[in-house]
């Protein structure tokens, strides 16, 4: 699926681990993938830049700052 602002969150989820994973966390982190990597394949990302985009989406999580680099 590609990586749009509009994309449902259940791609995000399943390469999260949907079990461990809020609905807040994949909506952080589909903020930073829309950012990042938009129109790239969410499933295809490689595994570097996903680590990457986790990363950030913890910043906004733990600071709710969307600018946080």
């Amino acid at each position: 699926m590609r990586i749009t602002a509009g994309m449902p969150l259940e791609p995000i989820l399943d390469r999260l681990g949907a079990q461990g994973t809020s609905l807040a966390e994949a909506e952080a982190m589909r903020t930073v993938l829309v950012r990042d990597h938009a129109g790239e394949d969410v499933t295809a990302l490689p595994e570097d830049q996903w680590l990457a985009a986790l990363g950030q989406m913890e910043l906004i999580k733990d600071t709710g700052d969307e600018g946080m680099r």
